[in-house]
């Protein structure tokens, strides 16, 4: 068993071994949720989650997400490695962080691209994975309605306002 107590892999393609039955076990999908709640919390921009089954063997969804600056893909990348590892995920392999142009994050069935907005626009993931599923709607959702649950807004009954 090399998680001993958890599973991220996709039961879809069985990247790594589940672990049924386990309570403190995360799920692909939480994955993709946390990461992109993570991001968002550093203002990361233009999300895009791509299921990726049907156009690789080595990951099952990537995450794309653009910063404005170097230390803001930092700090987005950073959040993420802090916050997996407190939920006991195992260390992903990181490529690109000093730059922080590109910075990638491979956390086996999860693939978390961040990119300073100019890097993105001249890689082009977006459209050379075009023709994969675009899930970030389905995801997004789902996140925005837990961050304004969490933090209502200055709009929000009793804000002292």
């Amino acid at each position: 068993m090399p998680y001993p107590g958890f599973f991220v892999g996709s039961q879809r393609t069985g990247r790594l071994p589940s672990r049924a039955g386990n309570e403190d076990l995360m799920e692909h999908e939480e994955l993709i949720e946390r990461c992109l709640e993570l991001a968002l919390d550093k203002k990361a921009e233009e999300p895009k989650i791509l299921d990726m089954v049907e156009s690789l063997n080595i990951t099952d969804h990537f995450l794309l997400v653009s910063a404005q600056n170097r230390r803001q893909a930092q700090a987005i990348a950073s959040s993420l490695d802090v916050e997996m590892k407190h939920a006991g995920v195992p260390k992903a392999r990181i490529e690109g962080y000093t730059e922080g142009w590109w910075i990638l994050m491979d956390f086996d069935s999860l693939v978390v691209h961040i990119f300073q907005s100019e890097a993105r626009e001249y890689y082009g993931l977006d459209r050379l994975w075009a023709d994969a599923k675009d899930e970030t709607q389905l995801y997004l959702s789902k996140v925005e309605k837990r961050l304004a649950e969490r933090d209502p807004g200055p709009d929000a009954e009793g804000s002292g306002i």
